[in-house]
């Protein structure tokens, strides 16, 4: 039998070669870097929206008791991108959206993007000061959101906002008055594929959320790169006698279980659904029992999460009172899995276990494991996708280590975003001149497989949301008791980390943990809130820096909890 590794390498050849259909070429792009990109490739989004119109009648997504066919999404997203030139966006303005999962947001960001505009998805778990820095920030020019998204916004100028049906507000325009009687024929736009098309914004090391702004090319770079691995992993399987089944096919179902301002959501879950068919079913929020009910009713074959959600699916009480079985991938991303963990998910479900790594500077693109291959190394983030994707562990000066060495993941490919918006110190810090990506955590490879050891930014990884510490620590040294505060993430099974703050006060202070949970409820997200947090007695311990000894309090914690 032929090694499996030299088996991955002859299809990757085979299905990329001269008029195939992940046929590759060299281009050059707008900073003279030489990268390689797929020649059977839309120039925009609007183009790779014309893929949903191959499976037309079939059903493609489904919330609570809505049900649309790829037609009537693709029609829908039409009407927003011509509400939207009626009220004055041209391409290039930024369109935010700020909601729960529901279909509107799919048919905004569709809309947005087809006809050039720079979609911008907004955390919807953050509270309003978050979300009035980063409109202010993108200079966005038109919201739109749900009731609760939108309350402590009323007051903003120069911000047209348009509301869900799903939560009608006498104070601001509906959905669906928005884009009623507009034509469901997309707009004569042209949109090339270095454009800009979306901002996310990511919590990085330091401060405020950055703003990643990706262009058409990066976005669906993306999901043609996911369609290829699982061709080559389908056609290897068949090659080696064993079920050939792809990845993700107009045969598959996948639970989209995280919220759509993620790229895990929006990217793996919703965008990859049109170029391959696939029906998506949309929880508007995560709910283990729901989730089962769902795989069972809608014979959902995927689920791709953070794996504190398929974790929770294994130890779910009613987990043996429905049908699984038609389950084929559990997916994870955003932070990483226990070994143990993926061979108890491996032996309780018929479906296989998978994991991804990607950033958000990546258009979540990076590495992919599945299969055997994940089973046999469950520690590793799997190997890179080919045949775009560059992945290679640097010191501090960008020189390349060898195999078993342990530095910085760098990755370079045509997914890399554009740089961070209106912030070119964070993005020349991170991006070089050849167009590789610092990616701030630290791994090492072992043949074909990546594993991601640490983290160098400070940053804590709570169920997949990053959180950055310094702006928690900002947070809390507003409280005017607070002399010193340090917060750092330690380990837990069901979130991956939890959040943590050991505080010292100023002499004589009464602050109690309630008092200082309610004082940042009003300046951050709920999730970014620590959930322990422990009054020191004394100053914080310092290391020779002069910086708070994070390794000695996050030690001290884990063995007092």
């Amino acid at each position: 039998m032929k090694d499996p590794e030299i088996l991955f390498e002859e299809i990757t050849n085979e299905i990329t070669a001269k008029g195939q259909l992940f046929e590759t070429r060299e281009y050059e792009d707008t900073k003279g870097i030489t990268h390689k990109e797929y020649v059977s490739f839309p120039d925009n989004l609007k183009g790779y929206f014309d893929f949903a119109m191959l499976h037309a009648e079939k059903e493609f997504l489904v919330y609570e008791s809505e049900r649309f066919l790829f037609k009537d999404v693709v029609a829908k997203a039409a009407q927003v991108g011509n509400a939207l030139i009626a009220e004055g966006i041209t391409k290039g303005d930024r369109v935010a959206i700020c909601m729960q999962n529901n279909p509107e947001f799919i048919f905004a960001y569709m809309g947005i993007v087809g006809i050039g505009a720079v979609c911008v998805p907004l955390n919807s778990w953050w509270v309003p000061d978050e979300v009035i820095y980063s409109l202010n920030h993108s200079e966005a020019k038109l919201l739109f959101g749900d009731k609760k998204r939108l309350q402590g916004l009323e007051n903003l100028k120069n911000l047209k906002k348009i509301i869900t049906s799903y939560t009608p507000d006498d104070n601001f325009t509906s959905f669906n008055d928005f884009i009623k009687d507009h034509s469901t024929d997309w707009p004569d736009i042209e949109i090339a594929r270095d454009d800009h098309a979306t901002i996310y914004y990511t919590s990085g090391s330091t401060g405020r959320p950055k703003g990643v702004l990706s262009s058409q090319r990066g976005i669906i770079s993306s999901m043609f790169s996911w369609a290829c691995i699982s061709t080559v992993l389908s056609q290897r399987e068949a090659r080696l006698g064993k079920d050939s089944s792809p990845l993700a096919s107009s045969e598959s179902c996948i639970l989209l279980c995280v919220p759509l301002f993620h790229a895990t959501g929006s990217h793996v879950a919703f965008l990859l659904s049109i170029l391959v068919g696939r029906k998506v079913v949309m929880m508007k929020k995560w709910d283990a029992g729901e989730a089962i009910r769902l795989i069972h009713d809608e014979k959902i074959t995927d689920i791709t999460g953070v794996p504190t959600q398929t974790w929770e699916l294994l130890n779910h009480p009613d987990k043996d009172n429905y049908d699984l079985s038609s389950l084929k991938t559990l997916g994870g991303g955003g932070g990483p899995r226990p070994a143990e963990h993926v061979k108890l998910l491996d032996d309780n479900f018929e479906g296989r276990p998978g994991i991804g790594y990607g950033l958000t500077e990546t258009n979540a693109l990076g590495t992919l494991g599945s299969g055997d291959e994940y089973i046999s190394h469950p520690s590793s983030a799997g190997r890179v996708v080919p045949p775009l994707t560059e992945i290679m562990i640097v010191d501090d000066e960008w020189n390349e280590l060898e195999e078993g060495k342990i530095g910085e993941i760098a990755i370079r490919s045509q997914s890399n975003m554009l740089g961070y918006w209106k912030n070119e110190d964070a993005t020349s810090e991170c991006m070089n001149k050849e167009g590789w990506f610092r990616s701030g955590d630290m791994g090492k490879f072992d043949g074909p497989f990546l594993f991601i050891v640490d983290r160098i930014k400070d940053m804590v990884i709570r169920g997949g949301e990053n959180i950055a510490c310094p702006e928690v620590e900002n947070a809390i040294y507003e409280h005017p008791d607070v002399l010193e505060a340090c917060v750092f993430g330690i380990p837990d099974e069901r979130l991956g980390e939890i959040l943590c703050s050991s505080i010292f006060l100023k002499k004589d202070s009464t602050l109690t943990e309630e008092e200082l949970v309610s004082f940042l409820s009003n300046k951050l997200a709920q999730f970014k809130i620590p959930a322990v947090i422990k009054f020191s007695p004394k100053k914080l311990p310092l290391v020779a820096s002069g910086k708070f000894d994070k390794p000695t309090l996050r030690k001290n914690f884990i063995s007092q909890n």
